[in-house]
């Protein structure tokens, strides 16, 4: 992916989800701390069971391609 072509796409495939997670040296719960949601909405997104926001897929695409590692909140009781 160009550091330019990463704002065309605002779509991930569930596939393409994983590996960026991966990619990112995030685990799934991490991954769900850092977009604001729960680890079995991100479960479902991996699986296809879930849409992925534009919003992620923006702001993940976008670490990418700029080099970033994501700084993931410290997980807290409720």
């Amino acid at each position: 992916m160009s550091s330019s072509n990463w704002q065309h796409e605002r779509t991930l495939t569930p596939l393409q989800f994983k590996r960026i997670v991966r990619q990112l040296g995030m685990s799934q719960a991490g991954a769900g701390r850092y977009i604001g949601v729960s680890l079995r909405t991100v479960r479902r997104m991996v699986k296809g069971q879930a849409e992925i926001p534009a919003s992620a897929a923006l702001l993940l695409r976008s670490l990418v391609a700029h080099g970033e590692k994501p700084v993931v909140p410290r997980w807290e009781r409720d």
